[in-house]
């Protein structure tokens, strides 16, 4: 049996380990990596390179960064201010953090990113109206997921800038992309997602957290007042951790540094105690994390990407019907979003697009979108993108509430963004 079997096998057991619930979902996580390492899909070095992965350091800090604001006074306050400025309507306070989220994620070229900026504030929120994390969580993270590159801004300049090169490297130049071909095909999708968000997914989230919620989130009365220098701190250092992670494209530092010094200066301020950070770090989250992306990368080492990929390239050899080509490079990039990190997606299926497009003598610009719109849908499982387990932790959500309320919009997004994308950029 080859690798590549073997490591099907283990991703099979694994989803049915998550999707059963009968261990708990870190330690399945890991268990997957282990059964990996000793199968030979995947070698030591490589498995235990996600627990200095750059996306996990980001999670964790920004807990401890985040439960340091929410130590302070400042988040009661904004709840209260918030409460008041919507008239004490839940819904239109809800709506105006799916907005802000939704704006980000056109400037920050990261759904964990803009995820991590605005969960704690919106976990405040949910809280001071009464309303359970589990209504909100999944939603905003699907709108900080979804909307990606839905504006002409930085987040899609850099992404079409890179797919200009895709295209120049194999020798194509009566094509090319812009951020507004990124708006054209992706902002309807992306205000429908955030219109789901807001009317649909808050509904049918679960009322309550379907397994723990790993954030701690001190209550008022249990709140001992912080001296003045470390309450002023604590705001400090996480809105200057938001705008530098906005600003990186002019200072140029990384994400994961930004969080990891934030989170040091969390402690050496006083905002919280040594205690406080570790208990704030979200351990099964990390190791969900970790686990999952053990999964990804040796699913993409065993080849299982290419494999899939040239059998579509195969398939499509010939065709001229622009809506079929359309429907296998975003239908494939879709599920293999599911269980590889995003960007690898992309990375293997825009290529393949542009190949199997240039052999058809078709245009690739609507293929190159939909790979790019089926790899930017990853909301069902946790392996795709760091901004989902993040939200289990915040939200309580194992990986059957995760398919429960993400089936639909998965479903409308296929849907709209063939028939509309091949429309307005017609392969022949």
């Amino acid at each position: 049996m080859n690798t590549l079997t073997i490591c099907i096998i283990i991703f099979v057991l694994s989803m049915l380990c998550f999707a059963w619930n009968k261990f708990p979902m870190g330690a399945t996580a890991l268990a997957t990596m282990v059964l990996l390492i000793f199968t030979g899909c995947l070698d030591g070095k490589d498995a235990l390179a996600g627990f200095a992965n750059t996306n996990n350091i980001v999670i964790v800090t920004m807990f401890v960064v985040a439960a340091g604001l929410n130590r302070t006074q400042f988040i009661d306050n904004l709840s209260d201010r918030i409460v008041k400025i919507s008239g004490g309507s839940f819904k239109r306070a809800y709506l105006g953090y799916l907005i802000i989220a939704f704006l980000l994620t056109n400037f920050l070229n990261s759904p964990l990113s803009v995820y991590a900026i605005v969960f704690p504030m919106c976990f405040a929120m949910s809280e001071s109206f009464h309303v359970s994390p589990s209504k909100t969580m999944f939603p905003l993270a699907v709108v900080s997921v979804v909307c990606c590159c839905a504006l002409p801004l930085s987040a899609a300049i850099t992404d079409a800038g890179m797919f200009n090169g895709y295209l120049e490297g194999y020798g194509i130049t009566e094509y090319s992309l812009t951020a507004v071909d990124f708006m054209y095909a992706r902002l309807p999708l992306a205000l429908i997602a955030l219109l789901w968000a807001y009317f649909y997914g808050y509904k049918h989230a679960p009322e309550q957290p379907v397994i723990p919620i790993e954030v701690k989130a001190q209550k008022r009365s249990e709140k001992k007042p912080l001296k003045p220098f470390s309450e002023k701190m604590g705001v400090i250092i996480f809105f200057g951790t938001i705008l530098l992670l906005i600003t990186k494209q002019f200072h140029g530092i990384d994400n994961w540094k930004i969080t990891l010094a934030a989170a040091l200066l969390t402690v050496f301020c006083g905002v919280l105690t040594e205690k406080e950070a570790i208990q704030a770090i979200p351990v099964s989250t990390s190791c969900i994390y970790v686990g999952c992306l053990a999964m990804a990368t040796a699913l993409t080492n065993t080849g299982a990407g290419d494999i899939v990929g040239q059998a579509a390239s195969t398939l499509l050899a010939g065709t001229r019907n622009g809506y079929l080509i359309g429907a296998v490079f975003f239908i494939v990039s879709f599920l293999f979003t599911q269980i590889m990190l995003n960007k690898a997606v992309y990375g293997i299926f825009i290529p393949i697009a542009i190949m199997t497009c240039q052999a058809v003598g078709a245009n690739p610009i609507g293929p190159i979108l939909l790979s790019f719109s089926g790899a930017m849908s990853s909301i069902l499982t946790p392996m795709a993108t760091p901004a989902v387990p993040m939200a289990m932790a915040a939200g309580g959500y194992d990986q059957k509430s995760l398919i429960k309320q993400g089936w639909l919009i998965s479903v409308i997004l296929s849907v709209g963004y063939i028939f509309y994308v091949m429309t307005i950029f017609p392969a022949f």
